[in-house]
C-alpha cells in the first residue's frame, strides 16, 4: 500500500536515505482487515526510478510494517506516481498543454524533448488512452473530492470531457489532486480502473 503526502522538499532531497523528509508514522494499520491502533514501524527503504523535468534517478522511498499482521506501507513524495516513472505532475501539466493548445503530438514532443529527453509519442498516447479508459473513475474521484466537479446537463464527449478534467486539476493545483485523490480513492487516478467496485 501506498500513501502520497505533501511535501517542500525536491526530488534530489530523495535521492539518498533521509528520514526526516519523511512524515511520521501511520497511527494505525490502513489495511481494512487489520486497522489495530498501533504506530507502525520504519521497515528501511526501496528505491524506484524516477523521471521528471528537473530531475531523473533514484529515489529512495521509506517503508513502514504493521507489527501485527506484518504488511508494509511506504510513503510516497507528492510528485511521485503510483506505478509509474514520470512525475505524475509532468504528465498531468504535458497532457494539460497538449490539450490547451491543440497543437500536433509531433510539435508537442519536438517541445517537450528538450526536458524529458527519454519521453516518446508511445507515452504521451498511452497517458491519454488510461485517463479515457478510467474516465468513470477518475470521475468518480472528482466527485468525492469536491462536488462542483459533478457534470451537469448533457455528458461531455470524451475529448472534451478530458480537456475539462485537465483544466480542473490545474486549477486544483496538480499536487493537491494527486494526493488528495489517493487520499479519497485508496488509489492513483492513472491506477488501471476498468469499472467501479
Amino acid at each position: 500500500m501506498q500513501f502520497p503526502f505533501y511535501t517542500d522538499c525536491s526530488p534530489q532531497d530523495f535521492s539518498s536515505k533521509n528520514n526526516e523528509i519523511f512524515p511520521s508514522s501511520l497511527q494505525r494499520c490502513p489495511f481494512k482487515d487489520c486497522s489495530m491502533p498501533v504506530v507502525l514501524k520504519k521497515h528501511g527503504y526501496y528505491s524506484r526510478f524516477f523521471i521528471s523535468k528537473f530531475f531523473t534517478g533514484i529515489l529512495y522511498i521509506r517503508r513502514y510494517i504493521c507489527p501485527i499482521c506484518g504488511r508494509t506501507v511506504s510513503m510516497l513524495p507528492m510528485f511521485c506516481l503510483q506505478g509509474f516513472q514520470y512525475s505524475g505532475i509532468d504528465i498531468i501539466n504535458i497532457l494539460h498543454e497538449f490539450y490547451l493548445r491543440g497543437e500536433s503530438l509531433k510539435k508537442l514532443i519536438e517541445k517537450i524533448k528538450v526536458d524529458w529527453p527519454s519521453i516518446e509519442r508511445r507515452h504521451i498516447n498511452y497517458y491519454r488512452k488510461r485517463i479515457l479508459t478510467n474516465r468513470q473513475w477518475i470521475q468518480y474521484g472528482l466527485n468525492l473530492i469536491s462536488p462542483e466537479f459533478i457534470f451537469a446537463g448533457t455528458i461531455p464527449e470524451n475529448q472534451k470531457w478530458v480537456k475539462t478534467f485537465l483544466d480542473q486539476v490545474h486549477s486544483l493545483q496538480p499536487h493537491v489532486f494527486l494526493v488528495d485523490f489517493s487520499k479519497i480513492t485508496g488509489k492513483s487516478f492513472m491506477t488501471s480502473q476498468n469499472i467501479i467496485a
